[in-house]
């Protein structure tokens, strides 16, 4: 009987080897894929956890327009990073645009030639943090905001203040799209809409997405049901121009928004309350 005992032994022995080989080999999958050039997409937290990023350097910005003081950070060149890591080199900047994935569902965007001709650096960690600590908090409203993973900041001053230049914080991953992806879903046919459709554009779209396109950071305003629908009209105006008037600590901020801009807004969202998924 003793002999039955070893081819069992060798089967048990095959089956742990092949184990071993598949765990391996899904390994070296996972690093091809995040190595590999033929992407789209960059997970920025995966090539930290991988220590892909390569070597940090100090950056200065002056007046950091998040912190609202002179800060320094731990950063690399951000465009080292999408050219090893993204097929970036076979687009075409001009008709693509670049989008900015933040873990708490801010989804701003940018036209990738935009980004490409400016002196961008993907900040790792605060050098100016308190002690034990990778970051200093960001405060924004009242509200405490975190910075990690990522912050994209601007070595040009003009490009790190101006607005058309996007500067997410607590950046997880980006991604590559044609510019005009969404125009078809989310322009309107009526020239009426049209003041409003731009504002929601550039204002709004960053934190709300109507019929599932935009970010997440705030709630879908359309389906499956249109805030114009259980909003009275005065109230939503009024309140897109100053939502802390309507909500205790609320998140929103004020953007700045005038009146008849929000007018505008909402006359877009009625618009698209007649055109849903």
């Amino acid at each position: 009987m003793k002999y039955l005992y070893l081819p069992i032994a060798l089967l048990l022995l095959n089956c742990q080897s092949s184990k071993k080989e598949t765990t391996t080999s899904t390994d070296t999958t996972k690093i091809e894929q995040i190595t590999s050039v033929d992407t789209l997409d960059i997970d920025l937290v995966a090539l930290k956890d991988q220590k892909l990023l390569g070597k940090t350097q100090i950056v200065e910005i002056k007046n950091d327009p998040v912190y609202h003081k002179d800060k320094r950070f731990n950063a690399v060149l951000f465009k080292d990073i999408l050219y090893k890591y993204s097929s970036v080199e076979n687009l075409n900047p001009a008709e693509t645009k670049i989008i900015f994935e933040c873990e708490d569902g801010y989804k701003p965007e940018m036209p990738l030639n935009r980004l490409l001709d400016s002196e961008s650096f993907l900040a790792i960690s605060d050098a100016d943090a308190p002690k034990g600590s990778d970051w200093e908090q960001i405060m924004k409203d009242g509200h405490e905001m975190k910075a990690a993973p990522f912050y994209l900041v601007y070595t040009n001053s003009q490009h790190h203040q101006s607005n058309e230049y996007q500067k997410p914080y607590n950046l997880v991953k980006v991604h590559f799209a044609p510019l005009h992806e969404n125009d078809a879903a989310l322009r309107p046919k009526d020239e009426s809409a049209m003041v409003g459709y731009t504002l929601f554009k550039n204002r709004c779209q960053t934190c709300h997405a109507i019929n599932k396109i935009g970010g997440n950071m705030g709630p879908e305003l359309n389906y499956p049901k249109s805030v114009t629908e259980y909003w009275k009209t005065a109230d939503l105006q009024a309140f897109i121009v100053n939502p802390a008037s309507y909500r205790n600590e609320v998140k929103m901020p004020n953007l700045g928004i005038k009146p008849e801009e929000s007018a505008e807004i909402v006359k877009y969202l009625t618009y698209m309350s007649k055109h849903k998924l």
